[in-house]
This record gives C-alpha cells, sequence and structure tokens, in this order.
C-alpha cells in the first residue's frame, strides 16, 4: 500500500498532531484507575471502530466522507488512527471515576456520543473529515451503539481481570 503525503501541510494535519499529542497527555499524566491489562484493550478497540468506518464507508461505492485533503490514502489518514485511544480511554477513566449507576449510565452513554458528535464536528471545521454524502447527524447513532459496545466490552474485560487477579492470589 503506498502512503501519500499531503499536497499541503495545513489546519487538518496539525489538527491530527495535536490530537495525537493530547493522546499521549492523557495516557501518560492520568492516574491509573484502568487496569494496565486493559488500558491496551480499549485503545485497540477505539482505533477498530473508525477503521471499520474509513474502510467500509469513506471508499467506492459509497464514499460518504474523505479523510484529510484527498480520497487518497496519506500518511495523515494512518496517523488519525492514533487521535482515536483518547476517547475510549476516557470513556472509561470517567467511568471508573465517577462511578456511574446504572440508572445514570444511559444518561452517561448519550453524553459521551454528544461529546462524539461535537469532536467530529471540529474535525469537519478543521478540515480532517470532508462530507461527500455523510451528515453529521448520521454519526449520533453510531457513537451510541459503539460507546455502549464499549462499555460492554470493558465490562466483560474487568470482570474476567479480577476473576484472574483472584485466582492468582
Amino acid at each position: 500500500m503506498l502512503l501519500y503525503f499531503p499536497n499541503k501541510f495545513d489546519e487538518n494535519e496539525w489538527t491530527i498532531l495535536i490530537a495525537i499529542l493530547f493522546n499521549l497527555l492523557i495516557l501518560i499524566l492520568l492516574p491509573k484507575k484502568i487496569p494496565k491489562e486493559i488500558t491496551p484493550l480499549i485503545a485497540l478497540l477505539s482505533i477498530s471502530y473508525p477503521k471499520i468506518m474509513d474502510h467500509s464507508m469513506a471508499v467506492k461505492p459509497y464514499n460518504l466522507y474523505n479523510l484529510t485533503d484527498s480520497g487518497k490514502y496519506e500518511l495523515f489518514d494512518l496517523a488519525l488512527y492514533a487521535v482515536y485511544p483518547a476517547f475510549g480511554y476516557l470513556f472509561v477513566y470517567f467511568l471508573e471515576y465517577v462511578n456511574v449507576s446504572r440508572v445514570l449510565l444511559v444518561v452517561y452513554i448519550v453524553a459521551w456520543s454528544i461529546i462524539g458528535v461535537a469532536v467530529e464536528y471540529l474535525f469537519v471545521i478543521l478540515h480532517v473529515f470532508i462530507y461527500t454524502g455523510w451528515k453529521l447527524i448520521y454519526s449520533l447513532p453510531i457513537y451510541l451503539i459503539v460507546i455502549a459496545i464499549t462499555y460492554v466490552f470493558y465490562q466483560i474485560a474487568t470482570y474476567y481481570h479480577k476473576k484472574e487477579s483472584n485466582n492468582q492470589s
């Protein structure tokens, strides 16, 4: 696979670089509340969703949006996947931090879905995503599903992590 360099280094490339730096700072500076064995799983899961979406909806025959400046697969399209782990990590981190009850779980998931749409909107303004047929409102149900799946995944992972930790003690 050939990766193209951007035609022009502008706001979308800067946005991706700043977002990657933000990801690194989140992972380095936040106190560790999530087990170190689960953190990379959440990061990989957070990368997998957009990768699946981009490779199914941003290509022909649909071509509903482009990443960065062109329809070609650029170096910064690949770098964009390093932007996503902080979203899933922060979702799980604050879930643990605030200890969300079952009653407020739906509100928490909806709130994070709205945050996801807001960040996506910012990325549209900064030309990281260029819609050719996609509409921002389509993203809300996607975020609701993805965040709910992330929650279930995290619950299963922590259940087995605790079970394994108890067996080793």
